[in-house]
């Protein structure tokens, strides 16, 4: 599954919050020191991170970038199939096509900013041949016009996820207290609920599992 990421840490507080505030007194009856005010501090730590997260949330702008950021990634790579076949035609190695249908695939924007630029010139120094196999003589300007639409919407996508990485970043304690008591009562609670329905709810691997899944 993969190392927890920090945006997940209030979403995974709420579930076994959730759970924790139905089983507290269960599980204080074997663990005495997961009381009424244990619960309160543990509560008060994941308001905390929330009111961190809430401070992220992606503006209407940023989230039109991102649906429209994939969808010319998409474009790009259905057209490089076209272009593939007139370099095969031309007798030119298709092995930069190759390496930027993977980028795009993989949802590696900045590495494939940078193939396209490469590969940009590289379609101009032949542009002669390819447009005798059938290429638009434009393509190499539509390539660079898709270029760079495409940086300008990465950049404002990375505004928020580079102020995640400052706000983790001053706030990690933050972040490290509340899964402490989120890694707490899931082990409390896996043994006080230890082959039950109720266990899977104190899982935290299935339960993050879960989350991703609804993604």
């Amino acid at each position: 599954m993969g190392a927890i990421r920090f945006e997940e840490y209030a979403p995974l507080g709420d579930f076994i919050m959730k759970s924790f505030e139905r089983d507290q007194a269960a599980i204080e009856v074997r663990f005495p020191k997961v009381d009424g005010a244990y619960a309160t501090a543990f509560r008060g730590k994941l308001a905390i991170v929330k009111q961190l997260e809430g401070t992220l949330v992606l503006t209407e702008e940023q989230k039109k970038a991102t649906v429209e950021l994939y969808a010319e990634a998409d474009v790009v790579n259905n057209e490089l199939n076209f272009l593939s076949a007139y370099f095969k035609d031309a007798g030119l190695p298709t092995d930069a096509i190759v390496t930027l249908k993977k980028a795009l695939t993989r949802n590696n924007i900045e590495g494939a900013l940078l193939q396209m630029k490469g590969l940009t010139d590289y379609i101009v120094a032949n542009q002669t041949v390819l447009v005798d196999e059938g290429m638009a003589a434009d393509f190499p300007t539509k390539l660079e016009d898709y270029r760079v639409s495409m940086a300008a919407k990465n950049t404002l996508q990375n505004s928020v996820l580079n102020a995640r990485k400052t706000l983790v970043n001053e706030n990690r304690g933050q972040y490290k207290e509340l899964y402490a008591f989120i890694a707490n009562i899931a082990k409390k609670g896996r043994l006080i609920f230890a082959g039950t329905v109720v266990e899977d709810e104190y899982n935290i691997t299935k339960i993050v599992g879960r989350m991703r899944a609804k993604q």
